[in-house]
């Protein structure tokens, strides 16, 4: 899987750069090797109480699959964390539809060719 990161108005360093790399590499499990994933990251205005946001946007395309998960948080490190167990979710709740899904035919298939044998 490779892995692109954008910051727009801040700075990444490397530890978390790592950090994050490691983390979206853990769903590699879920793509096949040509997968790309997108990372941007961006300090956003000011909240209502002074503080700065940051946005996290995480995309992860592999052929005819797209996912995708934003967070604003005021820390890179927590916005980055909730925008991860987001996508993650998604995924895995995606996945398992699928399984379930070829389960059930598979299930059916089974059904047609044990009648024709009775």
């Amino acid at each position: 899987m490779q892995i692109f990161f954008r910051t727009k108005k801040t700075e990444i360093n490397a530890h978390d750069q790592d950090y994050m790399a490691r983390r979206i590499e853990g769903m590699q499990k879920f793509f096949s090797p040509h997968a790309h994933a997108y990372v941007d990251l961006e300090r956003t205005r000011a909240s209502h109480r002074g503080h700065d946001l940051y946005y996290v946007a995480i995309k992860i395309e592999d052929g005819h699959y797209k996912y995708f998960a934003e967070e604003y948080q005021s820390d890179i490190r927590k916005s980055f964390d909730h925008a991860y167990g987001d996508i993650y979710r998604i995924i895995r709740n995606d996945r398992s539809k699928s399984r379930t899904m070829l389960k059930s035919a598979g299930r059916a298939f089974k059904k047609v060719f044990q009648k024709r044998r009775k």
